[in-house]
């Protein structure tokens, strides 16, 4: 065999080991293994309709509560005018109590006036008895029919605003309605994907996009129960990801969620046979200075109890 051929190869082989050897040693001054990822948040419709507009592109940092959007809200206008005209309507119905009554009294004030008239005719004679008899049940006949009126036109009253009652009602929702045809980010974040564009047909529950706050990211990674007792809430960490430069980056962080049980370690995190282990989830919540990007491998190293 040719010497620089055994050279090279026993070149290769060493430096193969010391890389192995390396990769291995760095292992095991590792925890855990996990991976990094977000609280997501999948922004659905809550209308339904043509969307008028959408102005985000993934990417887009979106504050909290930000308007991004609107869904067509011309149908659910229209019929609120259309409520408004009845409520109109019924109103127009409304009876005129105060007017009505005040009529009536009219007639009882120039009644009684006729009455305290025949009363002294009659006390001096110069009237009979049936014009007092008949001039004292006139008064009380408009005072009866004045309270009959009075309860006739409360009561009209009471119906016709039982019948706007519903119709108020039928307003608001679509007032709500209305309102939920804007498109509003929940959180402040980063748009990861874009479902629905603007001049699609969205449904309520339909998908339009994707968030996630990226300044605060999660390392899930998993822990075998021997190692539990390394682990509390709120325990600090640091969380270990390679850099450019074949040097690993350390992030900080503190231990944010333990799941409370076991499951097979998930095949992206560890050999086959070490698949076969039961291991406990945790979750480390991290500061991003960018360089974390969800998907990314991790390593993990508890630092107290």
């Amino acid at each position: 065999m040719n010497i620089k051929r055994i050279i090279k190869m026993f070149s290769v082989i060493v430096a193969g080991g010391f890389v192995l050897g390396a990769c291995s040693s760095s292992d095991k001054e590792a925890d855990a293994f996990g991976n990094i990822e977000a609280v997501e948040i999948l922004v659905s419709s809550e209308g339904s309709g043509q969307i008028e507009n959408l102005n985000i592109e993934e990417g887009d940092r979106l504050k909290l509560n930000q308007v991004v959007g609107l869904i067509d809200t011309m149908g659910l206008y229209l019929q609120k005018v259309q409520l408004q005209k009845s409520v109109e309507v019924v109103y127009a119905k409304l009876p005129d109590i105060v007017s009505e009554i005040n009529v009536l009294k009219e007639k009882l004030a120039n009644a009684e006036l006729e009455q305290r008239r025949i009363s002294s005719l009659f006390k001096a004679e110069a009237a009979t008895d049936k014009q007092l008899d008949d001039i004292n049940s006139l008064v009380q006949v408009i005072k009866k029919q004045i309270k009959a009126t009075t309860s006739s036109l409360n009561i009209k009253q009471k119906g016709l605003l039982a019948e706007i009652a519903p119709l108020d009602a039928k307003i608001k929702f679509l007032d709500y309605r209305i309102s939920k045809s804007n498109i509003i980010s929940p959180v402040k974040g980063t748009v990861l994907t874009k479902y629905a564009y603007s001049g699609e047909i969205t449904a309520h529950g339909k998908a339009l996009f994707k968030i996630a706050n990226l300044d605060s990211l999660l390392c899930r990674a998993y822990v075998s129960e021997n190692q539990l007792e390394k682990v509390n809430l709120g325990g600090k960490a640091s969380v270990f990801i390679d850099s450019d430069d074949d040097t690993r980056k350390e992030f900080k962080g503190k231990v944010s969620w333990i799941s409370d049980k076991a499951e097979f370690t998930p095949k992206v995190i560890q050999t086959k046979e070490q698949r076969i282990n039961l291991v406990y989830a945790v979750k480390i919540l991290l500061p991003n200075d960018g360089s974390l990007k969800i998907g990314m491998p991790a390593r993990v190293k508890f630092l107290d109890k």
